[in-house]
């Protein structure tokens, strides 16, 4: 077998670096930008009074991306490694004032400051990931670009978060429990853009005992920075991150779904025939949203551009799940998928009730000759016996993309002329081969 016993694995010490919770990084070269004051902030960049670390990928004006060499850094991810996912600028709001309305089916509409939430309602904690619809969607634009313009590579990160219950404020409030009438639940962030953000859920997530949503204010022991949300977000863990709408002002229960065109338009995955909008719209509008997120499994080690030599060989990375079904396993395969090895988890987390919301972080060594092998092939199973597809699923607008993970060996050219094998990751090898390798 190509899977090491564990008498012979090499230290992962060095490899399990904990971040205390809710402080910097402590990646390599992760220094923090000072924040600017209001006198500083300037029309060009309105984000520049925001503290973000330098590290950070940034996707156009207002979205950052962990590198992934860097995700492994810490099970709860520090809040400036993780991925920022903003529709527009970050507002600046105060938590003294700010509150959250709660409207719709209700007998007893409310409005609650931060303040009040922690007053009335009991302390909750849940740990979860949080994933972009679009993680990994720079595979899919290199087989073929399409609608989803921001090329993320591993849109994750995973936190312990602090806040109350929606279902308990929901409860307080006199919500209709009639699911033929409350079908939805709408909201809205204090996002200064001119479309602003509405997003909405089932009525049926947001109510499940076991569900977990939480209106939250703090992630690892701090409160939400701004870029995560300051100072109010909601939670909805095991679906898409677009759904946990930040810097919340607004909870409506309705019998519908929110009619905002991100919701409506673009947080879907499409039939592949769909290659542009134009003429297509009335299919777009029927395509379901999305919501659960994919069984997806990735590995941050070995890093890309890494040298490929031959002996015991560390393989590490994150899996996740969505609707809190747990993920059951990791498995690694040498020869394309003949064969597969199980991994074993570093760490996870589960709910009381048994779920899962939190990533999984899994390891494990195997035996690595370069003149055998070509590839690391990596793929998760949840408890419900969902896979991940051998190959990439395109779609226009880039979302789920969750086909089992491939590292490949490359021969290199040094600066002497020499050659070198190296490992490369999806987004490197993908971006050389030509689509009969895809």
């Amino acid at each position: 077998s190509f899977l090491r016993s564990a008498s012979h694995r090499p230290s992962l010490a060095p490899l399990r670096r904990r971040s205390p919770v809710g402080c910097m990084s402590s990646a390599p070269a992760a220094i923090q930008v000072p924040a600017k004051t209001g006198s500083e902030k300037d029309e060009e960049n309105p984000d520049a009074w925001v503290r973000r670390n330098p590290v950070m990928w940034k996707h156009g004006k207002t979205n950052w991306e962990c590198p992934v060499d860097l995700l492994g850094v810490s099970y709860a991810t520090p809040p400036d490694l993780f991925f920022v996912r903003s529709h527009g600028p970050v507002p600046s709001l105060d938590a003294v004032t700010h509150s959250v309305s709660i409207e719709g089916f209700v007998s007893k509409p409310m409005s609650f400051s931060v303040q009040d939430l922690k007053d009335k309602f009991p302390l909750r904690r849940v740990w979860s990931a949080l994933v972009c619809s679009g993680s990994r969607r720079k595979e899919l634009n290199l087989i073929k670009h399409g609608g989803g313009h921001i090329d993320w590579h591993s849109a994750v990160g995973n936190a312990e978060w602090e806040g109350v219950y929606l279902r308990d404020v929901l409860l307080d409030c006199g919500v209709e429990q009639d699911y033929a009438v409350a079908k939805h639940v709408e909201f809205e962030g204090a996002d200064t853009h001119s479309s602003g953000y509405r997003t909405s859920v089932p009525f049926s997530t947001t109510f499940n005992p076991a569900g977990e949503v939480l209106l939250a204010w703090a992630m690892n022991g701090v409160p939400l920075p701004p870029d995560h949300g300051f100072p109010l977000r909601v939670l909805v863990p095991g679906v898409t991150g677009a759904r946990s709408c930040k810097w919340l002002r607004r909870i409506c229960v309705q019998g519908q779904e929110t009619d905002h065109h991100m919701h409506r338009n673009y947080y879907k995955v499409l039939p592949p025939h769909i290659t542009t909008p134009k003429g297509n719209l009335e299919e777009i509008l029927a395509a379901p949203p999305l919501y659960d997120v994919s069984i997806n499994a990735v590995a941050f080690e070995p890093r890309t551009g890494t040298p490929a030599r031959a002996g015991p060989l560390l393989v590490r990375g994150y899996a996740y799940c969505g609707g809190g079904r747990p993920v059951e396993r990791v498995e690694v395969s040498l020869d394309g998928g003949s064969t597969w090895a199980q991994s074993t988890f570093a760490e996870q987390h589960r709910t009381e009730a048994g779920n899962m919301y939190a990533w999984v972080w899994w390891e494990t060594v195997v035996d690595f000759h370069p003149e055998q092998h070509k590839e690391i092939v990596v793929r998760a199973w949840d408890a419900h016996c969902n896979t991940q597809p051998e190959r990439p699923l395109w779609n226009y607008n880039g979302m789920m993309n969750n086909c089992q993970f491939r590292l490949k060996v490359d021969s290199v050219q040094k600066e002497d002329g020499s050659f070198s094998l190296e490992w490369q990751h999806p987004t490197t090898w993908m971006e050389k081969a030509t689509s009969a390798r895809l």
